[in-house]
């Protein structure tokens, strides 16, 4: 079988992995438009911010392990001039190359409006990282232009060695949270770096003797870079140029990750997601996901057998030494949805009091129809990780609050109190049923 897949990132290369696992004897071709395939895309705040100096660190494998020992064939700067799927061919360099199946991995891009964008930096891949890089070791003073996942975490680790303003848009940071821990979160952070401008948007950015003039709804201030990190797009032009049935200019697919268009597979951040509690397609931009949808397709080229589930979203980052993070639907959503649910908010110890742990903020919501949990958010500087993914857990396995209170954590004092912050959320909510 002759296999394209456009893309490189974590969802193409686990396609093309894949598929080569599920036979050898497949030709598998891959079309990446940077230099670069298989990175951490996450792991670029911590090279930025000099957790280590290495970017070729950020690379999951070399090269020449796709190409010598997976026997992938890949093409890097390589940008795809046209698709035939009637002849099944894309074009390259006037070239044809055939298939009998297609996957669109192409990833998303940075939003960033034209007015600025050549006087601002975006980062989606090592090459974005490398530049930024470059620029940070002659800058004092940086700019982040929103506060979401990368631009919070951005503010957060670059704050470490650099005088950092944050732009945010939004009343708070990361806007998925609900207000009463977003508020919480707020606080924890004006202790650490209170240089934030809330509801402030950018008007003007000029350069002017290599730095750069900042101006906002707030007012102005001069800065050495400008990174914007306001969101990213789905690429998918190709898709459209495919006559691919799309929404919001996200690709739509089946439980196989099948577009409109049979032979045509799609996964990643160009993709639109299955949310495992609503049942909707919504947007989930996440290396987890891309993985295993790429992963799922590489099963299904060869006849459909095993179903993508879809995604509940679940996010964690590093703010400030704390772990935050959510997973599942916020309150905004599940009134948007007309759920009847109840809440619980948990302040706690993340060990025995003897041990004298930190606090740990925890949010469940539940379905008053089911006792089953929906979503939960966190704030924790010692295992918010573990605690946040144990929920998520109980979410897809659909576990009710019942379920959640009796689950047999295991329970050390360095570790967690034995009434865990998780168990103590869980009896609460019953209480309220």
């Amino acid at each position: 079988m002759k296999i394209i897949i456009i893309g490189g990132g974590a969802a193409g290369m686990s396609a093309a992995s894949k598929a080569k696992r599920m036979d050898q004897s497949s030709d598998v071709t891959v079309f990446e438009k940077t230099n670069y395939v298989s990175y951490a895309e996450c792991g670029i705040p911590y090279y930025l911010s000099n957790y280590f100096d290495d970017y070729n660190k950020l690379l999951h494998y070399p090269l020449s392990e796709f190409t010598e020992k997976r026997k992938i064939n890949v093409f890097l700067n390589a940008n795809i001039e046209y698709i035939n799927n009637d002849e099944k061919y894309v074009l390259y360099k006037n070239k044809k190359y055939y298939y009998d199946k297609l996957v669109l991995a192409t990833g998303a891009g940075p939003k960033v409006p034209d007015n600025f964008v050549n006087n601002v930096y975006s980062i989606r891949n090592i090459e974005d990282a490398i530049n930024v890089n470059k620029k940070l070791k002659k800058s004092k003073d940086v700019t982040i232009i929103g506060a979401g996942v990368l631009g919070t975490e951005l503010f957060s680790l670059l704050s470490r060695k650099y005088n950092v303003k944050l732009i945010s848009k939004h009343e708070r940071l990361l806007p998925h949270m609900d207000d009463d821990i977003g508020n919480v979160l707020n606080d924890l952070v004006r202790k650490h770096n209170s240089n934030i401008e809330y509801n402030s948007l950018p008007v003007n950015i000029d350069k002017s003797n290599d730095k750069y003039v900042v101006e906002t709804t707030e007012g102005k201030h001069n800065s050495d870079l400008v990174i914007f990190s306001a969101g990213i797009h789905p690429e998918n032009k190709i898709a459209d140029a495919l006559g691919i049935e799309t929404k919001n200019n996200l690709i739509k697919v089946n439980d196989y990750l099948q577009t409109s268009i049979e032979n045509i597979y799609a996964a990643g951040d160009n993709v639109a997601s299955k949310n495992i509690i609503t049942g909707d397609y919504d947007y989930f931009p996440l290396a987890q996901i891309a993985n295993k949808m790429g992963r799922t397709i590489g099963i299904n080229l060869y006849g459909n057998k095993r179903k993508f589930p879809g995604s509940l979203g679940t996010t964690i980052i590093n703010v400030f030494g704390y772990q935050v993070g959510y997973t599942g639907i916020n309150e905004k959503k599940a009134r948007e949805l007309n759920y009847d649910y109840n809440k619980v908010f948990v302040k706690a110890k993340s060990k025995s009091n003897y041990l004298n742990g930190n606090d740990v903020y925890l949010k469940i919501l539940i379905n008053k129809k089911n006792d089953n949990i929906i979503g939960a958010q966190i704030i924790d500087q010692d295992s918010g990780a573990w605690r946040l993914n144990s929920i998520a857990t109980a979410i897809q396995g659909k576990l009710t609050l019942y379920d959640l209170f009796y689950d047999d954590l295991g329970y050390e004092p360095e570790y967690g109190p034995v009434w865990d912050p998780i168990i103590i959320g869980a009896s609460l909510g019953l209480d309220k049923s």
